[in-house]
């Protein structure tokens, strides 16, 4: 019974351990493998204890730098070898491994290999050099852009509002091409993947509801107590303001949102660190939306913060640029009828 325990014990650890493990003699036959290597190498029913080979039945040349590793401890007897290496499967899943080799220079001479599972990780940290070279692209543009509106400003030539926002919607047009072209940042990164459209548009309906709710009471509240503000010669709701500039006013609304929320939250997100890091990616975010509204005044940057604040905390519960994109247009919208903004 000893004997039975103390042979066992090796196997029963590696057996037990998370990691991949392999066990290789000189020839690369392998000798053992745990159940985490035969389901990440996917070696299947092919594989037979002391006779199969390492690396048998796999495409070696996408696999280049992972053999190579496996080669230089094995013929060359190097101990104690860590490497990242990437490792694609034969059914095409891509892993990246930290790999650790011991060749063990006792006794027969074996090999072994301990892959542990780091692509998320790398997945992550990819995400995050991608997310800050996106984020910085988009400080460089927005602080020329900034600097362009205040020297016309300055020479007492200001841009009118429209003007203004087609620079914003060029800018989110000219992000959008940037991060297709240059980032390996996905869809779903971007919020642009459809997530559950039924759910994710019933939501933001109900928030656009309670939206127009709101700035009819805020009319209301306004002409109640300013009865000559916002002309108070037409009607309380002008539907005949609705045409085609406001239909239109949709993708004005989709680029602002890019901006706002694939753009600067999405990114911030996970840029920044802490526990309320998506807590302050909203509020940033708010702020930069707020100041590219400067040309309309404090009033108006105030409510354009508060109204990216509520988007953004959606967009935070959703992942989805949908939503607050139908939101946004709807709010605009309703403000021109209400003559309480200009579109």
């Amino acid at each position: 019974m000893a004997d039975f325990v103390q042979e066992s014990y090796p196997q029963r650890v590696l057996r037990d351990m998370n990691e991949a493990v392999l066990v290789l003699d000189r020839q690369g036959r392998i000798l053992y493998a745990n159940q985490p290597a035969t389901r990440m190498l996917e070696m299947g029913d092919n594989y037979v204890p002391g006779e199969t080979r390492f690396g048998m039945n796999y495409d070696q040349k996408t696999n280049d730098d992972f053999y190579e590793c496996v080669t230089d401890a094995l013929f060359h007897k190097r101990e104690d070898i860590v490497q990242t290496v990437p490792y694609m499967t034969a059914s095409g899943r891509k892993y990246v491994f930290r790999m650790s080799s011991s060749y063990l220079a006792d006794g027969p001479g074996h090999l072994v290999i301990t892959l542990a599972d780091e692509t998320e990780t790398m997945r992550l940290k990819e995400r995050i050099r991608e997310s800050t070279k996106t984020f910085t692209m988009f400080l460089y543009a927005f602080c020329v852009w900034m600097i362009f509106y205040a020297f016309w400003v300055f020479m007492g030539k200001p841009f009118g509002y429209k003007h203004m926002t087609r620079g914003v919607e060029v800018l989110g047009l000219l992000m959008f091409f940037y991060i297709s072209l240059y980032t390996k940042l996905s869809w779903k990164d971007l919020g642009l993947a459809p997530r559950d459209m039924g759910k994710t548009l019933r939501t933001a309906a109900i928030v656009a509801l309670c939206s127009v709710a709101f700035l009819f009471a805020l009319k209301g509240v306004i002409r109640l107590f300013r009865p000559d503000a916002y002309a108070p010669d037409k009607p309380f709701w002008d539907i005949r303001l609705f045409g085609l500039p406001q239909i239109a006013y949709i993708f004005t609304a989709g680029i602002q949102e890019f901006l706002a929320r694939s753009v600067m939250q999405g990114n911030l997100s996970r840029i920044l660190i802490g526990r309320h890091k998506a807590a302050s990616a909203i509020v940033l975010s708010s702020l930069i939306f707020a100041a590219l509204h400067i040309h309309l005044g404090f009033l108006f940057m105030v409510g354009a913060a508060i109204l990216a604040g509520l988007e953004g905390i959606l967009y935070e519960k959703q992942r989805s640029i949908y939503g607050v994109w139908l939101v946004h247009w709807v709010f605009g919208v309703t403000g021109t009828l209400l003559r309480l903004i200009d579109h």
